[in-house]
């Protein structure tokens, strides 16, 4: 079985080996994250080292790598990282967990998480390294941009956008057919029933903006 690193060793990265370990798809190297080489993160899998030393993880034949870092903030810490690791030559398949539901005609970009229980419903697509979390439901002809996130429990609503880099909150629910833009956090609970503009901060129920 092929060997894959982790990237990141926090709790989304626990949950991401959870899925790899059920789905009994690659054979699970090690962590790469800050913290004291051989520190024991999960179960039995340690710390490796951190990003300095990718490089030679790669040399020694480790060319399978899974970007493990949730939401810190903004998404563009994750895109930065993705993009440094693709550039040493790195190869980032989408990892699925065995209980999510996808429709057999979604388009699935690389390095791209689905979690435990997720709904992808038929003629949507997921860019690149996003991440839908536990629980989520993404409905027919959707679009998600890479590097978002959908949070647990988020439902997005039949022909909607998300933009590239936009958060999706826990319980958040976006209705049909709307667009939210680039690089958006919405909160959550938030209940989103209009069109949301690029680099907006949208909470509530109806969603409402915060302003700096």
């Amino acid at each position: 079985m092929e060997k894959i690193i982790i990237i990141g060793a926090g709790g989304h990265a626990k949950t991401v080996v959870d899925t790899i370990e059920r789905g009994h798809c690659f054979e699970i190297a090690g962590f790469l994250a800050e913290g004291r080489v051989g520190e024991r993160v999960y179960k039995n899998y340690t710390i490796l080292g951190a990003d300095n030393i990718a490089k030679t993880i790669f040399s020694m034949g480790i060319s399978k790598a899974c970007m493990a870092i949730g939401f810190m903030g903004k998404s563009s810490i994750r895109e930065k990282l993705c993009c440094q690791y693709k550039k040493m030559g790195f190869d980032f398949p989408a990892i699925i967990d065995p209980s999510a539901i996808v429709a057999s005609d979604v388009m699935i970009g690389e390095g791209t998480y689905i979690g435990r229980c997720v709904v992808v419903n038929a003629n949507s697509s997921i860019g690149d390294f996003c991440i839908l979390n536990t629980g989520c439901i993404v409905e027919h002809e959707c679009k998600v941009g890479k590097y978002s996130h959908v949070s647990i429990g988020a439902v997005i609503c039949g022909q909607s956008v998300i933009g590239e880099r936009t958060f999706i909150g826990a319980n958040a629910t976006v209705i049909q057919c709307l667009t939210i833009g680039n690089d958006c956090i919405v909160g959550a609970g938030t209940v989103v029933i209009r069109n949301i503009e690029e680099r907006k901060t949208m909470v509530g129920n109806p969603a409402k903006e915060i302003r700096e």
